[in-house]
């Protein structure tokens, strides 16, 4: 078996150089691959998380006295980019009723999202609160199964 690193009786420091750098290259693109296959399996496990979160959400809202009238309702906020006027839609889970009031119900899981004041949380139920015309924003918190109303005041 022939010695890639010799050549003709010498050491051939062009040959070793070619093949750490195939041998980076290689690691590189296999560590790429890998990253955006743990990236891609970690959102499909939080899809999966939250798809449960909300169907069992159903039975937490039922057990508080609240009725499901629609899932994922359609809101729109119109809102004014410079001087033009837009649209935009969102979806909320649940629009829900409890003593002839409307609410929308945001369901969510894990540690952080449930609370009300986590950045990316409050500013979806901002969003919510201009988007639709309901009595009420409650955030359902699927790991202490609690549910808790939201108000915001100008």
């Amino acid at each position: 078996m022939p010695d890639l690193l010799q050549a003709e009786g010498s050491f051939d420091w062009f040959r070793l150089l070619f093949l750490l750098f195939l041998a980076m290259a290689l690691g590189a693109f296999l560590f790429s691959k890998l990253r955006s296959f743990y990236q891609r399996w970690l959102i499909q496990m939080r899809q999966r998380r939250g798809k449960k979160g909300e169907s069992k959400a159903i039975k937490v809202l039922s057990s508080k006295g609240y009725t499901v009238i629609e899932s994922q309702p359609l809101g729109k906020v119109n809102m004014r980019v410079n001087g033009q006027g837009t649209t935009i839609q969102v979806r909320a889970d649940y629009l829900v009723t409890r003593h002839g009031k409307r609410y929308i119900a945001e369901v969510k899981t894990g540690n952080v999202a449930p609370r009300p004041t986590f950045v990316d949380t409050r500013r979806q139920l901002l969003e919510y609160y201009f988007a639709y015309s309901v009595d009420g924003l409650l955030l359902v918190d699927m790991s202490e199964k609690e549910i808790h109303r939201i108000e915001f005041m100008r």
